[in-house]
């Protein structure tokens, strides 16, 4: 399985967050050209394009420079007719569609802390899909198949939100020359920073690559989130003064105190860690992981010693235990659970380990009943999507 480790090797982790990390550009020369064929391929790309009801626009989408499409293709002589006049083609999002990129992205996410994507990019000899433009994230591109030329300019703005919705200001084009002029060849990674002016031509045979893009959160970010928070406090929803006749003094007055309540906020640890935990169980770029019949509430788990639990994959879970109420406090995502009494051991070992049976679960609590104790504990993390039943083949 890819990590973000072995997407910088031979760079160590550390040095690329030292020395490139939202900063600088940097190439990556694979060692192996086939390396990154087991995520994607001219197959799975057909599959998908043959099997998949694709929406244009959102799901699939076609490039090419001074070019504009007219309706919205749909069939396979159109998606054909589209390439054979050079439009690149882009399919979004294929951490929702094929396993082993969805457990690139989440590695992605739990080695950053931030959450990632990764689109597809398909293109044909000489042919340029973009413009030179700047992107509102970071950037990994995995060349998969052929060879792509690509061209890197510093940043005229530092950090750009979200462009697509006029968050950022148009920059205009970098002024000065690019300071990477590379070919990517299969197993080559290049990194671009949010940022960073940058364009790209197909060499002289069809390109495939995957882009990985890892979309920060910001102080910006941060505040929503606070101004979140703060709507249970009766003083943040009052109304602010009105300004008669043009009088601002009570405004600036109440502003002023809304200011030093932030100022006495700074203090509030108990605040940090409730963002800390959204931080940490947020990220993820799939929706919860499904496990049916199990998750349905109609089909029993099983009593057998060697049923098999596993813990949900993509789903990343924050555990608070206090001792002085025997409390576990689990969050993942926006859902909150709070468990009474079960032993620190078991809910370790539970949320740990990859996978269990439930004979190793009952040794995790002795003293505490199987059928009345740990199965209605197992059956809520399963129904609830922390943990998933591994169902034997089917005869």
């Amino acid at each position: 399985m890819f990590d973000l480790e072995s997407l910088l090797d031979p760079m160590p982790l550390d040095q690329f967050l030292r020395e490139n990390w939202t900063t600088r550009g940097v190439i990556l020369r694979g060692q192996d050209r086939d390396r990154f064929r087991s995520l994607f391929s001219w197959d799975q790309l057909n599959h998908l394009l043959n099997f998949h009801r694709l929406r244009f626009g959102e799901e699939i989408r076609l490039a090419a420079i001074g070019k504009k499409i007219s309706g919205q293709p749909e069939t396979a002589d159109e998606w054909i007719k589209h390439c054979q006049d050079g439009y690149t083609l882009i399919i979004n999002q294929l951490q929702r569609r094929i396993p082993a990129i969805a457990e690139l992205a989440t590695a992605i996410e739990r080695a950053i802390g931030h959450r990632s994507q990764v689109n597809m990019y398909c293109s044909w000899p000489e042919q340029q899909g973009f413009d030179q433009h700047h992107d509102d994230h970071e950037v990994f591109i995995l060349q998969i198949e052929g060879t792509k030329r690509w061209v890197v300019s510093e940043e005229t703005y530092k950090y750009p939100l979200d462009k697509y919705n006029n968050v950022s200001v148009d920059t205009g084009e970098p002024k000065g020359p690019p300071y990477i002029e590379t070919e990517l060849r299969p197993g080559d990674v290049l990194y671009i920073p949010r940022g960073h002016w940058h364009y790209a031509v197909a060499g002289d045979e069809p390109s495939l690559h995957l882009t990985l893009g890892v979309t920060c959160r910001t102080g910006v970010y941060w505040l929503k989130w606070l101004a979140d928070e703060l709507m249970d406090e009766e003083e943040w929803r009052r109304n602010l003064p009105p300004v008669v006749r043009g009088d601002t003094a009570q405004l600036a007055d109440h502003v002023r105190g809304l200011m030093d309540r932030l100022v006495a906020l700074a203090g509030d640890e108990q605040l940090v860690k409730a963002y800390l935990a959204n931080h940490l169980t947020t990220q993820d770029s799939r929706h919860r992981e499904v496990g049916l019949p199990s998750q349905s509430g109609f089909h029993p788990l099983s009593t057998k010693a060697d049923t098999r639990l596993r813990r949900a994959r993509f789903n990343p879970v924050k555990v608070d235990y206090d001792a002085e109420s025997e409390q576990h406090r689990l969050q993942f995502g926006t859902r909150k659970i709070t468990l009474d009494g079960a032993p620190p051991e078991l809910i370790d070992n539970l949320l740990r380990r990859e996978s269990f049976t439930l004979a190793e679960a009952i040794e995790w609590a002795p003293g505490f009943d199987p059928a009345e104790d740990i199965a209605p504990l197992l059956r809520l993390l399963v129904e609830q999507g922390l943990l998933l039943e591994e169902l034997p083949p089917s005869a």
